[in-house]
């Protein structure tokens, strides 16, 4: 397990500018798009949180190997993690880390969702993949 604070915006407006983003265009051109992006999905999850009412603690995991999980809410039986991409199209490389958190975390339960810039939700045998715009 690695100890490393990470930076987040509640405001990616703010971002965008301080980052001289002005338009799509400089964002889809940006080196750091994916970032910016799975800034904007913790940061509504966390308003959602607040504003629900829901008092789940939110944790980004990352061990030594560099395997990591965006995000990560305990659970009563085990742990709901989210893997958060910016890519329009779903392949199985998008489903590693979550796949690497489950195996480690021994028999407890644990809900995988991956949450894509995409437009689909999907069910699969596995896992919950939400299009950004259905977080809630």
């Amino acid at each position: 397990m690695v100890k490393t604070p990470k930076l987040y915006f509640y405001d990616t407006g703010l971002l965008n500018y301080l980052l001289g983003i002005r338009t799509i265009a400089d964002l889809e051109e940006n080196r750091l798009k994916g970032q910016i992006f799975e800034n904007m999905i913790l940061a509504e999850f966390q308003k959602q949180n607040h504003h629900l009412y829901l008092h789940r603690d939110h944790y980004f995991w990352q061990d030594n190997n560099a395997h990591e999980v965006d995000l990560l809410t305990k659970e009563s039986q085990g742990f709901s993690i989210f893997e958060i991409k910016a890519t329009q199209t779903v392949n199985s490389d998008l489903f590693k880390q979550l796949d690497h958190f489950e195996k480690i975390s021994g028999s407890l339960n644990v809900n995988k969702t991956l949450v894509y810039g995409g437009t689909e939700n999907e069910k699969r045998t596995h896992y919950q993949v939400l299009e950004w715009r259905n977080i809630n």
